[in-house]
Protein backbone atom coordinates (compact mmCIF):
# COMPACT_ATOMS: atom_id res chain seq x y z
CA UNK A 1 0.00 0.00 0.00
CA UNK A 2 2.85 2.12 1.01
CA UNK A 3 5.12 2.01 -2.30
CA UNK A 4 1.92 2.21 -4.29
CA UNK A 5 0.54 5.41 -2.92
CA UNK A 6 4.22 6.93 -3.12
CA UNK A 7 3.90 5.80 -7.02
CA UNK A 8 0.84 7.58 -7.46
CA UNK A 9 2.28 10.55 -5.74
CA UNK A 10 -0.19 10.80 -2.52
CA UNK A 11 1.43 10.72 0.69
CA UNK A 12 1.48 7.87 3.32
CA UNK A 13 -1.27 7.30 5.84
CA UNK A 14 -1.03 7.12 9.84
CA UNK A 15 -2.64 7.88 12.37
CA UNK A 16 -2.00 11.77 12.38
CA UNK A 17 -2.80 11.89 8.73
CA UNK A 18 -6.11 10.07 9.43
CA UNK A 19 -7.18 12.83 12.59
CA UNK A 20 -6.19 15.63 10.46
CA UNK A 21 -8.36 14.49 7.68
CA UNK A 22 -10.87 13.86 10.63
CA UNK A 23 -10.77 17.22 12.31
CA UNK A 24 -11.38 19.08 9.02
CA UNK A 25 -14.23 16.90 8.25
CA UNK A 26 -15.48 17.99 11.52
CA UNK A 27 -15.09 21.51 11.30
CA UNK A 28 -17.44 21.25 8.34
CA UNK A 29 -19.73 19.00 8.97
CA UNK A 30 -19.64 18.09 12.27
CA UNK A 31 -18.41 15.07 14.56
CA UNK A 32 -21.34 13.10 13.70
CA UNK A 33 -21.85 14.57 10.04
CA UNK A 34 -19.08 12.00 8.26
CA UNK A 35 -19.24 8.25 7.76
CA UNK A 36 -15.77 6.33 7.07
CA UNK A 37 -16.42 5.95 3.94
CA UNK A 38 -15.86 10.25 3.72
CA UNK A 39 -13.20 10.10 5.66
CA UNK A 40 -11.51 7.56 3.31
CA UNK A 41 -12.13 9.40 0.15
CA UNK A 42 -10.27 12.67 1.75
CA UNK A 43 -7.61 10.58 2.57
CA UNK A 44 -7.84 8.76 -1.21
CA UNK A 45 -7.97 5.26 1.02
CA UNK A 46 -10.07 2.28 1.32
CA UNK A 47 -12.11 2.65 4.74
CA UNK A 48 -9.77 -0.62 5.95
CA UNK A 49 -6.99 1.33 6.28
CA UNK A 50 -8.70 3.77 8.72
CA UNK A 51 -9.59 0.56 10.68
CA UNK A 52 -5.99 -1.21 10.12
CA UNK A 53 -4.36 2.36 11.55
CA UNK A 54 -6.91 3.58 14.14
CA UNK A 55 -9.96 1.15 14.59
CA UNK A 56 -13.60 1.79 14.46
CA UNK A 57 -15.43 5.35 13.68
CA UNK A 58 -15.84 5.58 17.39
CA UNK A 59 -11.70 5.42 17.94
CA UNK A 60 -11.23 8.01 15.09
CA UNK A 61 -13.50 10.53 17.11
CA UNK A 62 -11.71 9.59 20.16
CA UNK A 63 -8.59 11.41 18.29
CA UNK A 64 -10.46 14.34 17.04
CA UNK A 65 -11.99 15.03 21.16
CA UNK A 66 -7.75 14.22 21.82
CA UNK A 67 -6.75 17.07 19.77
CA UNK A 68 -9.78 19.23 20.41
CA UNK A 69 -8.40 19.04 24.25
CA UNK A 70 -5.09 19.40 23.43
CA UNK A 71 -5.93 22.98 22.23
CA UNK A 72 -7.38 24.07 25.37
CA UNK A 73 -5.28 26.71 27.27
CA UNK A 74 -4.90 26.41 30.51
CA UNK A 75 -4.85 30.31 32.36
CA UNK A 76 -1.99 30.60 35.13
CA UNK A 77 -2.84 28.73 38.43
CA UNK A 78 -2.13 32.23 40.36
CA UNK A 79 -5.29 33.10 38.84
CA UNK A 80 -8.59 33.66 41.73
CA UNK A 81 -10.35 30.64 41.52
CA UNK A 82 -13.55 32.37 39.64
CA UNK A 83 -11.25 34.20 37.58
CA UNK A 84 -9.33 31.22 36.82
CA UNK A 85 -12.04 28.95 35.69
CA UNK A 86 -13.94 31.94 33.43
CA UNK A 87 -10.64 32.04 31.50
CA UNK A 88 -10.76 28.64 30.99
CA UNK A 89 -13.95 28.03 30.58
CA UNK A 90 -14.51 31.30 27.80
CA UNK A 91 -11.13 30.01 25.93
CA UNK A 92 -12.86 26.03 25.93
CA UNK A 93 -16.14 28.00 24.36
CA UNK A 94 -13.90 29.40 21.19
CA UNK A 95 -12.24 25.84 20.82
CA UNK A 96 -15.34 23.83 20.99
CA UNK A 97 -17.16 26.03 18.48
CA UNK A 98 -14.32 25.03 15.88
CA UNK A 99 -15.69 21.58 15.96
CA UNK A 100 -19.26 21.38 16.23
CA UNK A 101 -20.91 18.51 18.26
CA UNK A 102 -17.64 18.25 20.35
CA UNK A 103 -19.90 19.83 22.78
CA UNK A 104 -22.63 17.78 23.01
CA UNK A 105 -20.45 14.50 23.56
CA UNK A 106 -18.73 16.16 25.93
CA UNK A 107 -21.44 17.13 28.00
CA UNK A 108 -23.35 13.83 27.22
CA UNK A 109 -19.98 11.41 28.35
CA UNK A 110 -17.73 13.11 29.23
CA UNK A 111 -13.88 13.39 27.70
CA UNK A 112 -11.91 10.26 28.51
CA UNK A 113 -8.88 10.10 29.79
CA UNK A 114 -5.71 11.86 28.07
CA UNK A 115 -5.52 15.59 27.01
CA UNK A 116 -8.53 15.69 29.20
CA UNK A 117 -6.34 14.79 32.31
CA UNK A 118 -3.95 17.85 32.54
CA UNK A 119 -7.47 20.13 32.55
CA UNK A 120 -9.57 17.81 35.16
CA UNK A 121 -6.07 17.45 37.19
CA UNK A 122 -5.46 21.30 37.43
CA UNK A 123 -9.05 22.26 37.53
CA UNK A 124 -9.97 20.28 41.14
CA UNK A 125 -6.77 21.10 42.43
CA UNK A 126 -7.98 25.04 41.96
CA UNK A 127 -10.98 24.12 43.44
CA UNK A 128 -9.72 22.66 46.41
CA UNK A 129 -6.80 24.79 47.21
CA UNK A 130 -10.08 27.93 47.17
CA UNK A 131 -12.02 25.52 49.84
CA UNK A 132 -14.51 23.28 48.04
CA UNK A 133 -12.65 20.54 49.69
CA UNK A 134 -14.94 16.53 48.79
CA UNK A 135 -17.22 18.93 46.95
CA UNK A 136 -14.52 19.75 44.60
CA UNK A 137 -15.29 17.07 41.85
CA UNK A 138 -18.92 18.02 41.85
CA UNK A 139 -18.63 22.00 41.09
CA UNK A 140 -16.17 21.15 38.66
CA UNK A 141 -18.43 18.69 36.91
CA UNK A 142 -20.91 21.63 37.06
CA UNK A 143 -18.86 24.28 35.21
CA UNK A 144 -17.84 21.79 32.93
CA UNK A 145 -20.56 20.34 32.22
CA UNK A 146 -22.62 23.55 31.65
CA UNK A 147 -20.64 24.94 29.30
CA UNK A 148 -20.48 22.34 26.98
CA UNK A 149 -24.34 22.20 26.73
CA UNK A 150 -24.44 26.28 26.16
CA UNK A 151 -21.93 25.71 23.14
CA UNK A 152 -23.86 22.33 22.48
CA UNK A 153 -27.17 24.63 22.27
CA UNK A 154 -25.27 26.88 19.99
CA UNK A 155 -24.35 24.28 17.13
CA UNK A 156 -27.34 23.09 17.27
CA UNK A 157 -28.93 26.84 16.37
CA UNK A 158 -26.23 26.85 13.57
CA UNK A 159 -28.16 24.03 11.92
CA UNK A 160 -31.69 25.44 12.72
CA UNK A 161 -30.75 28.76 10.64
CA UNK A 162 -34.38 28.76 8.52
CA UNK A 163 -36.17 27.01 11.72
CA UNK A 164 -34.59 30.23 13.71
CA UNK A 165 -35.79 32.75 11.30
CA UNK A 166 -39.42 31.27 10.81
CA UNK A 167 -40.02 30.83 14.69
CA UNK A 168 -38.41 35.22 15.28
CA UNK A 169 -40.43 36.18 12.40
CA UNK A 170 -43.63 34.81 13.99
CA UNK A 171 -42.69 37.43 16.70
CA UNK A 172 -43.20 40.58 14.84
CA UNK A 173 -47.01 40.37 15.88
CA UNK A 174 -46.31 41.05 19.58
CA UNK A 175 -43.73 43.98 19.14
CA UNK A 176 -46.79 46.31 19.83
CA UNK A 177 -48.45 43.83 22.85
CA UNK A 178 -49.86 45.07 25.46
CA UNK A 179 -48.32 42.95 27.81
CA UNK A 180 -44.86 44.31 27.95
CA UNK A 181 -43.16 41.59 29.04
CA UNK A 182 -44.20 39.92 25.56
CA UNK A 183 -43.51 43.40 23.93
CA UNK A 184 -40.19 43.83 25.25
CA UNK A 185 -38.93 39.93 24.12
CA UNK A 186 -40.86 40.42 20.29
CA UNK A 187 -38.62 43.01 20.40
CA UNK A 188 -35.24 41.72 21.11
CA UNK A 189 -36.38 38.22 18.93
CA UNK A 190 -36.47 40.71 16.08
CA UNK A 191 -33.08 41.76 16.84
CA UNK A 192 -31.63 38.73 17.25
CA UNK A 193 -33.39 37.56 13.88
CA UNK A 194 -32.15 40.39 12.07
CA UNK A 195 -28.52 41.13 13.02
CA UNK A 196 -26.20 38.89 13.28
CA UNK A 197 -23.54 41.08 14.64
CA UNK A 198 -26.09 41.47 17.59
CA UNK A 199 -27.18 37.99 17.70
CA UNK A 200 -23.06 36.88 18.53
CA UNK A 201 -22.80 39.35 20.98
CA UNK A 202 -25.72 38.99 22.47
CA UNK A 203 -24.88 35.08 22.93
CA UNK A 204 -20.99 36.18 23.94
CA UNK A 205 -22.77 38.03 26.74
CA UNK A 206 -25.24 35.59 27.87
CA UNK A 207 -22.58 32.89 27.77
CA UNK A 208 -20.79 35.40 30.34
CA UNK A 209 -23.57 36.23 32.71
CA UNK A 210 -24.00 32.50 32.67
CA UNK A 211 -20.53 32.20 33.99
CA UNK A 212 -20.70 34.64 36.56
CA UNK A 213 -23.93 33.38 37.91
CA UNK A 214 -22.91 29.71 38.06
CA UNK A 215 -19.69 30.82 40.00
CA UNK A 216 -21.14 33.14 42.26
CA UNK A 217 -23.72 30.74 43.24
CA UNK A 218 -20.89 27.84 43.57
CA UNK A 219 -19.46 29.92 45.70
CA UNK A 220 -22.47 30.92 47.77
CA UNK A 221 -23.63 27.20 47.95
CA UNK A 222 -20.33 25.78 49.18
CA UNK A 223 -18.07 28.70 50.52
CA UNK A 224 -20.77 30.66 52.05
CA UNK A 225 -23.61 29.00 52.93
Amino acid sequence: MGSTRQTAGLPAIDVTSICDAALKLTKEFGIDGWPIRQLAKEINAYPGVINYHVGRREDVVHLVIEHVNAEIDLPEPRENWKRWFKLLLEGMRSTLRKYPGVARRLAAVGPGLGESDRIINCGIQVLRDAGFGDWSTLVYSVLLCQTCAFVATEDDRDKMDDVRKEVGGSYASALSASDPGIAALAKTVKLLTEEESLRRSFFDHQFSVLLDALLGGLEEIFLKG
